[in-house]
């Protein structure tokens, strides 16, 4: 079973971490990705007022990696500085995206 190294900058405090999300074959889908929010069933909980509580879900597709905005009301931003409205998809690969103030790198 592989697992799926998150890595997460805080830009108001500079901390930068890694998480890791297991089961990366069961992942593999628009439908089952790895969800990211500040829910607590969420694969990856953030606290900050900007994150919703199911904000967007990173998802492999073939040779390229996505990013799904879940809540309507949510944004992300690409590396070069996009705003993608919830309901939109991102393809970020192995590129960095904001999420409220973090930058996601999976």
């Amino acid at each position: 079973m592989s697992q799926i190294a998150v890595r997460i900058e805080d830009t108001r405090t500079g901390q930068v971490e890694t998480r890791y999300v297991d089961n990366l074959e069961a992942r593999c889908s628009r439908e089952t990705g790895v969800v990211i929010g500040s829910a607590e069933d969420c694969d990856v909980v953030l606290s900050a007022p900007e994150v919703r509580a199911h904000h967007a879900r990173w998802y492999p597709g073939g040779y390229h990696r996505f990013v799904l905005v879940l809540d309507e009301d949510a944004v992300i931003t690409s590396a070069r500085g996009d705003s993608i409205p919830g309901g939109e998809t991102l393809r970020v690969d192995h590129r960095p995206f904001h999420l409220g103030p973090f930058i996601i790198t999976i």
